[in-house]
């Protein structure tokens, strides 16, 4: 199976992990064009269980950050097809209010949106951490890097020690499941990891933090067995990313997977 990842989709943004609706108009075409079929996070989860799956060809669908275009540009062309898909949101952000329109910040969904889409049946929605999604200070130096890494403590002059660390993740990816899962009235068990950046600590504390899934920004396709704390996506949701590069990534996909079963 393969998993998609994408992120913004917006007519005019100097974002590269963005693309414009006719872009992505253009892959959804694509998959249900050469018979791939988009399955829902619950199916996926499903597979990842049991190892069985009862759609052939299946893909899931994915978005990180929660940005409101996902409403306004991808739901609606998702919907056409009857496709569903999941979003991993970032919890601190979703507001109904006007204070979501951050400067410099990209603009998120509100909580009513969240709803209307998952009332469809065909929206899912999971943790993109609660407010981790930012880069902060890694050494005495200044150099950034994700806030999920171990952050450099401006108040004590020094990085912080393993427990600061393991706590400070735990209780941002318990208060994400537990808000999310409070206010859509589902249960949240997954999780994508902001950057891509995972390491044991990361994936122990999702762990302990109730997820049972973490999905990564490795590339590769998804099988029975694939580790759930580690399950990897392609990032498709890039400015150069075209319908010619989707076909060779389900070409190399087909045949790993063919590979596998010979």
């Amino acid at each position: 199976m393969v998993v998609l990842a994408y992120h913004h989709v917006a007519e005019r943004s100097d974002q590269r992990y963005s693309i414009t609706p006719e872009q992505f108009a253009a892959q959804i075409s694509f998959l249900h064009e050469n018979g791939l079929h988009p399955i829902s996070l619950d199916e996926f989860a499903r597979f990842m269980e049991s190892g069985d799956l009862s759609t052939e060809n299946a893909v899931l669908i994915t978005f990180d950050d929660g940005y409101e275009s996902y409403y306004t540009q991808a739901f609606p062309i998702l919907k056409s097809y009857g496709y569903p898909s999941a979003n991993f949101v970032i919890a601190d952000r979703l507001r109904d209010s006007a204070d979501r329109n951050r400067k410099n910040m990209t603009t998120p969904l509100t909580r009513q949106q969240v709803r209307e889409m998952q009332a469809s049946g065909l929206a899912a929605f999971g943790s993109h951490t609660y407010s981790l999604h930012d880069k902060q200070e890694q050494n005495e130096w200044g150099e950034l890097g994700p806030e999920t890494a171990p952050v450099y403590r401006e108040d004590l002059q020094r990085l912080e020690v393993e427990q600061e660390y393991r706590d400070r993740l735990y209780v941002d990816f318990s208060m994400s499941r537990v808000g999310l899962g409070e206010w859509t009235g589902q249960s949240v068990n997954a999780i994508s990891l902001p950057y891509g950046y995972t390491s044991s600590i990361v994936t122990e504390t999702a762990q302990q933090a109730g997820y049972r899934y973490v999905f990564t920004s490795t590339p590769g396709v998804v099988k029975s067995g694939t580790n759930p704390f580690a399950i990897p996506r392609f990032d498709v949701g890039i400015s150069d990313t075209d319908v010619t590069s989707l076909h060779q990534l389900f070409t190399k996909a087909k045949n790993e997977f063919e590979g596998e079963q010979s």
